[in-house]
């Protein structure tokens, strides 16, 4: 697995690249990075181009701030047009996943969508956003504590925790805001390419109704709920989201 950086108009888009074939692109939820979804690169470098990259302001990306799905999506179709990427299959999860559905409909380099742990509004607990501007480290690792299944080991909380604290205060709370404003409404009226849609059975964060809703609005989808996963569904159980991609590509 190899990190790499591509120039952008404002700087750098991070990521990090393995195996060939058709692109798959992963694209992570707020305060994460490309890193978060490793997990499943070693099932999956074998059958794909893997690129996990980090947003703005994220991970090996240069720091600028971002306040809007909207934006974050333009940024992710200016990087597959500099990677010249084709025939592409995109992978989002939570505001990744926002973003993913805002990014399909509007480029035809994306073939393929798959939708993990998101909606088509992400609404956010006033407390978690005002927490985070007033104790930020203790609700950067509440949103971690919410983001697993009730009794997950302290370590893996701890570890996605760090990862969130590691964004920074700002960029951690714009992507909640962005998150907060967010609203798919008109990009799925115009989502007619294939989707997988995926959630932890156990996700309070986006609970599985939010899924079911993504299946009900675009046509070509299948809906997975994964058991034993709450919303971090790509850390808690990576083979069986990995296999359910595997399958969706080869359709």
């Amino acid at each position: 697995m190899e990190k790499r950086k591509v120039l952008i108009d404002w700087g750098y888009m991070g990521y990090v690249e393995d195996g060939e074939g058709d692109p798959v692109v992963f694209v992570h939820g707020a305060g994460n990075r490309g890193e978060v979804w490793s997990k499943l690169f070693g099932i999956l470098r074998n059958h794909c181009r893997i690129i996990a990259l980090d947003l703005p302001g994220h991970g090996e990306s240069s720091c600028i701030q971002i306040k809007s799905v909207d934006d974050y999506t333009s940024e992710v179709l200016a990087f597959l047009d500099k990677m010249e990427l084709e025939n592409a299959t995109l992978v989002g999860h939570s505001m990744g996943g926002a973003i993913t559905i805002k990014a399909v409909p509007a480029t035809d380099r994306i073939t393929k969508g798959v939708l993990v742990g998101t909606g088509q509004e992400l609404k956010v607990n006033p407390k978690l956003l005002d927490g985070l501007k007033t104790d930020f480290l203790q609700w950067a690792h509440t949103m971690a504590k919410w983001s697993f299944l009730k009794g997950a080991p302290e370590e893996v909380i701890k570890n996605a925790a760090e990862m969130m604290i590691e964004a920074g205060k700002e960029v951690l709370y714009n992507d909640m805001y962005a998150c907060s404003t967010y609203s798919g409404t008109e990009a799925l009226k115009n989502f007619n390419k294939p989707a997988l849609i995926v959630c932890g059975e156990k996700d309070v964060m986006t609970p599985p109704d939010l899924s079911r809703e993504l299946e009900e609005k675009i046509p070509n989808s299948k809906l997975e709920l994964i058991p034993g996963a709450g919303h971090m569904v790509h850390q808690e159980q990576p083979e069986a989201l990995a296999s359910a991609i595997l399958s969706f590509l080869e359709t």
